[in-house]
């Protein structure tokens, strides 16, 4: 986990040029990203306990995995606000399209989440993003029958595009 966190920080810095003051959200994003990482494996390992028997559902599980979905949300629209400032900066910037790229897959979860309508470019999908918990990554949102998108997937866009600025 210290190795993401350690990808956080040093692609934060690379919107210096941006907006100096992105640097600490971006941090602050990471932060919550590798927090809400250990999370969603906790939740995971309970949810296998309770599969298995080893312990019951409860309110206080219920409670756990409430907030955990929550803290899941608003790190997504924090993300996406981010990666939306970020490319509208980038006008006429040969890395605006890696920019919109990452901004579109997120509003396909942001749209349905913040708005509770579909984004345009996805207009087969449904206009509320169910939350689910995947097997390998926890949070999700399911946003048609057999469409799932991750919170962790999402997070590995964001990475991934602020380090390829």
């Amino acid at each position: 986990m210290v190795d993401r966190m350690q990808r956080w920080v040093t692609a934060g810095h690379k919107t210096s040029h941006i907006e100096i003051m992105m640097i600490p959200v971006i941090h602050a994003l990471g932060h919550k990203d590798s927090e809400l990482i250990r999370r969603d494996q906790h939740a995971l390992d309970i949810h296998h306990q309770i599969e298995t028997g080893a312990i019951q559902f409860n309110e206080q599980l219920m409670a756990e995995f409430n907030d955990l979905h929550l803290q899941s949300y608003l790190w997504v629209l924090g993300s996406y606000e981010i990666i939306r400032s970020i490319c509208e900066r980038l006008e006429g910037d040969p890395r605006q399209k890696i920019a919109r790229e990452a901004k579109h897959v997120f509003e396909r979860v942001r749209m349905p989440l913040a708005k509770m309508a579909t984004a345009n470019r996805y207009r087969e999908d449904s206009p509320i993003a169910y939350p689910a918990l995947n097997m390998e990554h926890g949070i999700a949102w399911q946003v048609q029958e057999t469409v799932f998108i991750t919170r962790y997937e999402l997070s590995d866009t964001f990475l991934n595009f602020l380090e390829a600025l």
